[in-house]
């Protein structure tokens, strides 16, 4: 079965965004509008084959707790759903 996977990583709460901070400043200088808190994270797309769902869940966990996300600092979650798109050649 084909699927496709999203994870999503970012920073917890208590870490510092310096990345995030820099670019909230500078969106100040290019717009009018207000932010205060502006963080930066990563989306990881993943179009795989697996041979049914709970084990495209099972595995995509494991890639997401071991090699997508720090998890001493960032938090992760993921989503995997049927990928029903046929190949284009």
């Amino acid at each position: 079965m084909k699927f496709k996977a999203k994870v999503y990583v970012r920073l917890r709460a208590a870490v510092d965004d310096s990345a995030g901070n820099a670019v909230r400043d500078a969106c100040s200088r290019l717009s009018d509008l207000k932010m205060q808190k502006l963080r930066l994270g990563k989306l990881i797309e993943i179009d795989f084959e697996a041979p049914d769902q709970e084990y495209a869940e099972k595995e995509i966990e494991k890639l997401s707790d071991r090699l997508f996300a720090n998890v001493v600092i960032e938090d992760y979650e993921w989503s995997v759903s049927p990928n029903d798109e046929q190949e284009r050649t």
